[in-house]
């Protein structure tokens, strides 16, 4: 099966070695008989691969995954050549796993969630989102409510309604969210569970920070989220770092009034503070004083202190996500 083996790996660099399964003791006749049917392994895990002809409804295909896992003792994905949108959407929602050479593959139990356009186009070379399109992304994963209008959802994150449509036009393109238009009005939306949107996002996040200034520790710095390893300090188990850390975005105002510390090593560390400037707004998304979670993620996914790596990690774990 070096074809299917292929055409996993070239498309998503996931490295399986896959052969044909030869005993089927104890599936029932339904699910064996005229099914190909492999075993997929790689450095992480074993799995089932069955391959369908056709999609099978959500509720139908949960019950034989469960099936399959409880018979053979490992998890299993479905292979299809053809899944519309729809199929696609009620599999990710009911983490039903499932490889759709050479556009999609959902493999939950192996923290995997990649996606391609339909259309079969390479998804924007994994370029990084634009600040706004991100902070669109944001808002979505944090709401409860799944759908927006585009106007209130400008008004609400104090953007143009040109740059709204930008971004939600730049997520639909990513296969982030989804758009539709009902009269005059647009909508944006998503499709799937907060955490599964976030894991999907994954390799288009990028980093919010500007640049980092330090800056003469004044009263208005006191209102500001914290960020990087305060943040840390303040969600988490680190200790505080000596120096406070907040977050401002880049284009506020009240940047221009702070007095910048030249040296602040020659400082007392009480006396200033480092202020990363951001390219969208901490403030509309902020968690309680700290920074979001997926901001303060991508602001220190790239760390080589294994103790921040170990501790966002253990917080987005323990995050409490919206359906």
């Amino acid at each position: 099966m070096k074809e299917l083996s292929d055409l996993i790996f070239n498309a998503f660099g996931i490295g399986f070695s896959i052969s044909e399964l030869s005993d089927r003791t104890g599936l029932p006749r339904y699910l064996s008989s005229g099914r190909e049917i492999y075993v997929g392994r790689s450095e992480e895990a074993s799995m089932l691969i069955v391959r369908l002809q056709e999609p099978v409804d959500s509720r139908v295909l949960s019950r034989e995954q469960t099936v399959y896992e409880n018979t053979f003792r490992m998890p299993v994905a479905f292979l299809f050549d053809t899944l519309n949108k729809s199929y696609r959407n009620a599999y990710v929602k009911h983490h039903i796993p499932f490889i759709l050479v050479p556009t999609q593959v959902y493999l939950p139990f192996l923290g995997i969630l990649f996606s391609k356009k339909f259309s079969g186009e390479s998804l924007k070379s994994r370029k990084k989102l634009t600040p706004n399109a991100q902070l669109v992304l944001l808002f979505m994963i944090y709401n409860e409510k799944k759908e927006y209008a585009k106007q209130p959802l400008s008004e609400k994150l104090g953007l143009n309604p040109v740059y709204v449509t930008r971004a939600t036009k730049e997520l639909a393109d990513h296969g982030l969210l989804e758009e539709r238009k009902v009269g005059r009005n647009s909508f944006v939306y998503r499709t799937m569970a907060a955490k599964d949107l976030f894991e999907l996002s994954k390799p288009f996040l990028a980093n919010p920070v500007h640049e980092v200034i330090h800056v003469r520790k004044e009263k208005v710095v006191d209102s500001m989220p914290f960020a990087a390893d305060e943040a840390l300090s303040h969600l988490g188990m680190l200790n505080p770092p000596e120096i406070s850390v907040r977050a401002c975005y880049r284009k506020n105002d009240v940047i221009k009034a702070l007095k910048e510390a030249e040296d602040p090593a020659w400082e007392e560390p009480w006396t200033v503070c480092s202020i990363q400037l951001w390219n969208y707004d901490p403030e509309l998304l902020k968690a309680d004083a700290a920074v979001d979670i997926i901001s303060l993620y991508c602001s220190l996914r790239d760390s080589h202190d294994a103790r921040v790596s170990g501790e966002i990690e253990r917080l987005l774990e323990e995050y409490e996500w919206l359906s």
